[in-house]
């Protein structure tokens, strides 16, 4: 049977937790790991039954926009390689794109553990900004999304790091795709993280500001 889904999962040095996550998604769907990584995250990958692909250049942005060029189903999501996201909500959300009730549709973040203060603040102040420039979200920066593939390699993307959710809900909003929200558990990551809360953080806001006035 042709399968429908692709589920890309961009990956630096997830070596501690790719091979649950890739086991985890149900076989009936792709799983396409893209890898920057210094550790044995691609060998595990390969070995757990993913196709992979090393990366040419760094950054999740990067990463993202190069993987959706090998995609070949109708669909594809996006997923990180941590074990933070659920993978059983693939049904739900590819049902929810084949009866055209939105175009895109993202896992929205409602039960969190493990995610830093921090974090969970700047998530909810770059989400209120978000909404107020361009449109509503409830979870600006979540890193679980499914898209019509066609859609996904029509955007206009150019961030290269962390800060690609953030230009992909901008792109949507300004591309007129349908939003649609899912809720999610989310829960403690494997392994370190690699986002620099006021690095990256400040790369968000340029984007949310600058894009606004293009």
């Amino acid at each position: 049977m042709k399968k429908k889904l692709t589920v890309i999962i961009p990956t630096r040095n997830e070596g501690k937790g790719i091979k649950k996550v890739i086991k985890s998604i149900p076989k009936k769907f792709d799983v396409l790991v893209i890898d920057k990584s210094e550790d044995k995250t691609a060998e595990i990958a390969e070995k757990a039954g993913a196709k992979v692909i090393l990366q040419k250049s760094k950054g999740k942005g990067n990463a993202m926009r190069e993987a959706g060029k090998h995609v070949k189903t109708k669909y594809l999501a996006f997923i990180d390689g941590d074990g933070t996201y659920p993978t059983d909500k693939f049904d739900e959300m590819l049902d929810i794109l084949e009866k055209n009730e939105a175009d895109v549709v993202i896992g929205s973040r409602t039960k969190i553990k493990g995610m830093s203060f921090l974090h969970l603040l700047g998530n909810k102040f770059f989400s209120f900004i978000a909404s107020v420039l361009y449109g509503k979200t409830n979870d600006l920066l979540t890193g679980l999304r499914v898209f019509k593939t066609k859609d996904f390699n029509n955007l206009e993307l150019k961030s290269t790091g962390f800060e690609i959710e953030t230009e992909l809900h901008i792109q949507c909003m300004k591309k007129g795709l349908k939003v649609k929200e899912v809720p999610i558990k989310y829960t403690e990551r494997i392994g370190e993280s690699k986002l620099n809360a006021w690095k990256d953080g400040l790369r968000i806001l340029k984007v949310l500001l600058k894009n606004k006035f293009k």
